[in-house]
């Protein structure tokens, strides 16, 4: 599976098991995000370690669940961000508004 979903002590770690992110996976990844806020988890993490590429539709993909995580009053947060992704993310102005920690899950 691309995706893995596993309950820590204060979040879900959400983990793409896959080096690129190219948006075909969104479906179950909203899936994935909405399951999570319907058990009331106020905590989701993205685990990226393994991702090395994102295309424009990965990163919509990525502001579809951030909005709506923060809209439920949850925390989303992105980990093990790879420099070439987080340089992406920098270009188009999304470090700034998603939280990106090197936390390991």
């Amino acid at each position: 599976m691309e995706i893995n979903i596993s309950d820590q002590k204060d979040c879900t770690v959400i983990k793409f098991n896959k080096n690129s992110v190219l948006g075909t996976e969104g479906v179950v990844f909203q899936d994935s995000i909405l399951n999570t806020l319907d058990k009331g988890v106020n905590s989701i993490v993205v685990d990226m370690t393994m991702v090395e590429y994102i295309t424009s539709w990965g990163i919509g993909m990525l502001v579809h669940a951030f909005t709506t995580t923060t809209n439920r009053n949850s925390q989303f947060t992105l980990t093990g961000v790879s420099k070439k992704v987080r340089e992406i993310l920098s270009k188009v102005k999304l470090d700034t508004i998603f939280h990106i920690t090197d936390r390991s899950y």
